[in-house]
């Protein structure tokens, strides 16, 4: 699904009729190649849609809700076009919230971190390597600019149309381009002025790289999207560690020693990569070669559970000189241990009532939405909880504020009360 949304008329140039247009020009060069044999038909339909912007899919979802279960993945162009000599602007690279990590993630990172590389200049490459100068591996367009691509892989924000997909009750993988911070949204100074062909060309390089791949992977892609997701998702546990250890170091007696964060980080996170891991199934499809891949990545994940954790408990007596005590749960944390919410079955039902929900918490916008995202019915609010907050504290309190119980039992109970969710 490939989506950029329609509806802004006049002060639109690049929110969003850049991604509009470089979806169009995608088609007509996919449909030239494959007129003229120089690439075959996919294997799936690549479905490209011009939207009402967030409304359209939602409303699409309700009229048809049997059609995301057939979707495989969406990518999303706002704001692509963008001229980044002018206001400093840097075009955003959205990964997806932890509720939705993937192998998309894994596919994202690799072509768009090749994207950034080639075309920004580094001394080392351009002047003792031997290649071009100033950019390796330049895209430019022919009436476009010659400037670097000011890029930036970021975790998850919405205010897209790739929102709609990352929903829990829908669960399509979903990752998006942004253009973010621009002094000319939504005026009539968002104009053709502003836009920057080579730009355009970058974005939509890398959207089409990303269909092109997927249109096409079978079970014998699977070695390499499970060797990309699992050594990608090390970084990511990486930065798990990273602050997990940080908690410890900032904590200031035995009361509050950071140890349950610390170790909630680690155990979500390993939680996180076994569903990205678990995502590539898709294309294996029960092959037995794919399955003992993804078998085998597993187990490396379990003895990487076992290390991140010896390495915490290790830093943890450094610092305190003795070992961490074990958990115990709050009359609070027992009893939202208690409550397994599940999502309405209707569509129609679901949003419609999820408008209605009133509830006052201190949540960031995006940590309720996980709130959401994280119901399976298999979850408990305590277990929603601890991946809500892992998530926030891995990306810090500056970008997704913080999660506290109260604030999760007050929306999911608020969420019941609306009939939105049921408990099980």
């Amino acid at each position: 699904m490939l989506t950029a949304h329609l509806q802004e008329e006049q002060g639109s140039a690049n929110d969003d009729l850049s991604g509009c247009s470089n979806l169009l020009e995608l088609a007509r060069t996919f449909t030239k190649l494959m007129n003229e044999g120089k690439m075959p038909r996919p294997l799936r339909d690549i479905r490209f849609w011009w939207t009402d912007e967030i409304y359209s899919e939602y409303r699409y979802f309700m009229d048809h809700p049997d059609e995301p279960k057939k979707f495989l993945a969406n990518l999303h162009q706002d704001m692509t076009g963008a001229d980044q000599a002018m206001a400093s602007r840097v075009q955003h690279l959205i990964f997806a919230p932890h509720s939705r990590t993937s192998y998309l993630d894994a596919v994202f990172e690799s072509i768009g971190t090749y994207l950034i590389h080639t075309n920004n200049s580094y001394l080392a490459a351009g002047r003792q390597g031997g290649l071009p100068r100033p950019h390796s591996r330049p895209i430019y367009a022919t009436r476009g600019s010659r400037a670097g691509y000011n890029a930036t892989f970021v975790p998850y924000f919405d205010s897209s149309d790739h929102m709609c997909f990352v929903e829990g009750i829908i669960g399509v993988p979903a990752v998006a381009l942004i253009n973010w911070d621009d002094d000319f949204i939504h005026s009539s100074d968002d104009d053709l002025d502003k836009i920057d062909q080579t730009q355009l060309q970058r974005n939509n390089f890398l959207i089409g790289a990303m269909a092109y791949y997927l249109a096409f992977a079978e079970a014998s892609d699977v070695p390499v999207l499970a060797a990309e997701t699992f050594s990608q998702g090390h970084r990511r546990l990486a930065n798990d560690l990273n602050v997990a250890m940080g908690l410890i170091k900032e904590a200031t007696n035995g009361e509050v020693d950071g140890w349950t964060d610390a170790s909630m980080l680690i155990e979500q996170g390993i939680e996180r990569e076994v569903g990205a891991l678990n995502s590539i199934r898709v294309f294996a499809k029960g092959n037995r070669k794919s399955e003992e891949t993804l078998a085998a990545l597993h187990k490396r994940l379990d003895a990487s559970e076992t290390k991140l954790f010896g390495d915490l408990k290790a830093y943890y007596r450094e610092v305190h000189g003795t070992e961490p005590s074990s958990i115990k749960l709050t009359a609070e944390e027992r009893q939202a241990d208690k409550k397994v919410p599940l999502n309405v079955a209707n569509l129609e039902d679901y949003f419609t009532n999820r408008r209605q929900v009133r509830v006052a918490t201190e949540l960031h916008g995006l940590m309720q939405d996980e709130v959401y995202n994280f119901v399976d019915g298999q979850r408990s609010y305590y277990d929603i909880y601890n991946a809500v907050r892992a998530e926030a504290l891995a990306a810090g309190s500056w970008y997704y504020g913080t999660v506290t119980l109260k604030d999760v039992v007050r929306l999911l109970d608020a969420a019941v009360e609306a009939g939105v969710l049921v408990l099980k």
